[in-house]
């Protein structure tokens, strides 16, 4: 398995799960032309989508144009039933439901159309309800390969069930979504700070790196190979505080693993150790992303996504 981010924050977010046959695409809160550019920059287009998981309903998630081109590629869409009052005002869910394309989850685990098995997560936003995903391949039995990914974003809190049902993942795409001092130094209305710092809101460096650390303190031996932090606030953080963040989250775990910061502007990918690494560089526009790894303290490899 291979798990890529096409874009991560306010202005959009989609993600890719694939593995040598039809993907998975988690979220899609940008265009597709935007959907199909990234793909091409991963090297990804050859893989089909087989189908479209949404977290939640708020706009940088889940954009009306996708939903229509979703229903041209007749590719089937999964939400939850709480989800339809709103999306019934779209367009393209309209089309998408005349064509039958519509399934619903709820927390029990399911088998999504390309064999992969899906287990949605229960989180805390204020747009109820929302979903984080834990996605798991047909093989496991491959050594040092990704065979499951932990999706957690939009969150004002994590619980005991979200560390439980993250367990033993190799990929953890978690929220860092703001530093808090920053959060409550800018000079944003006193709402917007009070609804992100809440626990509807969304998770803050901190928060995101005590649920890595929960969840490698409780996994098993083999434990995660990467953490890709997510929808990192523009305003409001800094890549280099969410990454030093989590690498303090995992030396106080005594773990070793990747930290790999998403961006909105480029696409990333971790696709497990083979050789010397297991992500890849990728090139947008006339500027190349490259993820960066090293050694830090003797324990703790990671990386991180900047432009040149």
């Amino acid at each position: 398995m291979r798990f890529s981010v096409l874009a991560s924050g306010s202005r959009g977010n989609a993600a890719l799960v694939r593995s040598d046959g039809p993907a998975l695409l988690i979220d899609l809160g940008v265009s597709p032309r935007l959907l199909e550019s990234r793909r091409g920059e991963l090297g990804a287009s050859g893989h089909p989508i087989a189908a479209a998981l949404l977290t939640h309903t708020h706009s940088d998630h889940v954009d009306d144009a996708a939903l229509r081109w979703l229903g041209q590629q007749s590719i089937v869409f999964y939400c939850h039933e709480a989800h339809r009052s709103k999306l019934s005002r779209l367009t393209g869910f309209q089309e998408l439901d005349a064509k039958g394309l519509v399934r619903h989850y709820d927390q029990r685990p399911w088998l999504a159309p390309n064999g992969m098995q899906v287990e949605a997560i229960p989180l805390s936003h204020d747009d109820h309800p929302t979903f984080g995903f834990r996605i798991e391949a047909r093989n496991r039995q491959a050594v040092r390969k990704v065979r499951s990914v932990g999706y957690v974003a939009d969150t004002g809190i994590w619980t005991e069930q979200t560390v439980e049902a993250l367990l033993d993942v190799d990929v953890l795409g978690v929220e860092f979504n703001h530093d808090v001092g920053l959060q409550q130094n800018s000079t944003r209305p006193a709402f917007l700070i009070g609804r992100v710092l809440g626990r509807r809101g969304h998770l803050s460096n901190d928060q995101g790196g005590e649920l890595i650390e929960a969840v490698v303190e409780r996994s098993g031996r083999r434990g995660l190979q990467a953490v890709v932090l997510l929808h990192l606030s523009q305003d409001c953080n800094h890549p280099e505080l969410a990454r030093s963040a989590a690498v303090a989250a995992l030396r106080r775990a005594g773990h070793r693993a990747k930290v790999l910061v998403a961006t909105q502007d480029a696409p990333l990918e971790y696709g497990g150790v083979s050789g010397q690494a297991g992500s890849r560089a990728v090139r947008s526009g006339a500027r190349t992303a490259r993820v960066v790894s090293q050694v830090v303290a003797g324990r703790v490899d990671h990386g991180r996504l900047f432009p040149e």
